[in-house]
């Protein structure tokens, strides 16, 4: 979920109505800063995934469930 908030007296609060929040889960809120890095980020990490599929065969495939 990515929701837009403003800090005020201590408290983040959300600047439109959040709906389908679940009461007493915690909720990170990204900056518009951080949300740019994330998204030009994004690339690098999805060229990356070729490195590791040396990993993608059935005798390592126990390790994916731990």
């Amino acid at each position: 979920m990515s929701i837009k908030a403003e800090y005020r007296n201590g408290v983040f609060m959300p600047v439109v109505e959040v709906s389908n929040a679940v009461p007493g889960k915690m909720y990170q809120v990204f900056s518009e800063d951080e949300l740019r890095r994330l998204a030009e980020d994004l690339p690098w990490l999805k060229g990356s995934e070729r490195s590791f599929e040396f990993w993608e065969n059935e005798e390592d495939a126990v390790y994916d469930r731990l």
